[in-house]
Order: C-alpha cells, then structure tokens, then sequence
C-alpha cells in the first residue's frame, strides 16, 4: 500500500478525536477476540456469529484489508469451532468433561491412542467392548482440532439419521460437515433410507469430502454385515482409512477416574 493512500486511510486521528468528545470513551467488549493484526480490543455491540459481525478500535482493516479479513476468518474459525462442539454436547454432561479431562492410557488402548495422537484427518473407525473410552477418545481427538479452529460436530448415529430425516422431509436443513464424530454407529434400525444416507456418508468421506470418525461396539466387518447390499461397499471405504481396536475395563462399570496421562 503506497503512503498516500495509508495517509488517507488512516483512521487513528479520527477514533482519537471520538473518544475524546465529549470526555466520552468508546467501549470495549473484553468476551470477543481483539485484532488478530494489532491486537487491538473489539468494541460492544457485536456477536461475532459471523466473520463480519465483529469491529476492532483500530484501522487494520482499513489499511491492510487483505491481511485482516484473511486473520478475521481464522480468528472467527478459532472462536466458534469450540462454541459449535460444545452446543452439540450440551445433551451430554458426562461428554462434554470428555473435552477437558484425558484417557488413561494402558496396554488395552495404547494403539488406539497412537493413532489419535497422529489423526489430522480421513476416515477413522474405532472400534471395542461397551465403556472402554471409544467417545471419549474420538472427543479427545476433537478438542485438539477444535483448538486449531478446525469445525468438528458430534452426533450420535441416531441423531445423525433423525436430522437426515427431517430434511429429506423438508422439515430441517440438510447438515453439511466438515468433520463429524458419528457416535455409537450401529445401534439404529435400519430402512432402505438409513442404509442410503449411512452409504452416502462414509462413500464422502471415503472420497476426500469430510473427515469422519466413528465409534462402535461392532469390529468394521459386523457393522458392515448389517448394512445389507452397501455392506461390502461401506466395509472397503472403512478399511481404506484407520481401523483400531480399543479394549479395556468397562470404564463406566468403575466410574470416571482422574488419570494423569493420556490423549
């Protein structure tokens, strides 16, 4: 940007001048992200819900428009991708202390955790015994993606299929993730329209067009079983991303521990 043009866009002297008039101050939201240019406070009376909603007590985006919308954007992702998860959570008290406290690691899941410690994204399926940390571990895998400002949802296959429902009916608008955690797959009766839409989620990402882990009781081969005439299909799609078993205790059979270590 040339100096003349900075000379004009400069917009210090003016936001000095308003906050001087009249003795009076412009205020300051502390809740929202400051300027990821300058650093500079946001001012009240904005949500950010959007990248847009949002204005800072400075001029980068004036003065370097390119640069700060493309810092807006990544500040917004970082912003909302934890409000996003933890709403999906809000059903689930005990899942959501899963964002915050770690897995105990033993010789049971320590495969399982490797592979989450690694997981930047694809097809990920995990698979084990009932209580032995599978949601927690895949909600481990979410904090750390939400905390880059990477979106990840959480549904259970039964939710999942219901709002799929109530779109096809018109009654709900079709989800679109970037990445899901699909919870529990293979509890839900199924109708040549579940086995349509659970098809079609796995063949996406199979196909590059979201990262998906999946959390189940069955090993890839029994959840596949059940899904009749797409079960081979949804089997090869599984075993082309990660498959990991994850055995140990029945967690839930003990209660929730507080473990020092883990993912």
């Amino acid at each position: 940007m040339d100096s003349d043009r900075r000379a004009v866009l400069n917009l210090a002297p003016v936001l000095e001048a308003l906050r001087s008039k009249g003795g009076q101050e412009v205020a300051h939201d502390p809740s929202l992200p400051p300027c990821p240019l300058c650093g500079a406070a946001a001012l009240a009376g904005y949500t950010f819900e959007r990248p847009s909603q949002i204005e800072h007590d400075c001029d980068c985006g004036y003065l370097e428009p390119a640069q700060y919308q493309t810092a807006l954007l990544a500040s917004w992702r970082l912003w909302k991708a934890p409000q996003f998860l933890r709403a999906d959570l809000a059903g689930y008290p005990r899942y959501r202390e899963y964002l915050e406290r770690p897995l105990e690691a033993h010789s049971g899941n320590k495969a399982a955790i490797e592979a989450a410690r690694r997981y930047q994204g694809g097809l990920l399926y995990l698979y084990g015994p009932p209580g032995v940390g599978k949601t927690h571990l895949a909600l481990r895998i979410a904090a750390r993606l939400v905390a880059e400002g990477r979106f990840v949802r959480f549904r259970s296959e039964l939710d999942f299929l219901a709002e799929e429902r109530l779109a096809a009916a018109g009654e709900g608008t079709l989800p679109q993730y970037e990445r899901l955690v699909l919870d529990d797959g293979g509890k839900t009766r199924l109708t040549p329209f579940t086995l349509e839409r659970l098809y079609a989620l796995v063949e996406r990402s199979s196909a590059g067009g979201c990262d998906l882990i999946i959390t189940s009781n069955l090993s890839p081969e029994a959840y596949a079983a059940r899904l009749g005439e797409v079960g081979e299909a949804v089997l090869s799609r599984i075993q082309g991303g990660v498959v990991v078993e994850v055995q140990g205790p029945d967690r839930r059979a003990r209660g929730p521990s507080a473990p020092p270590g883990g993912v």
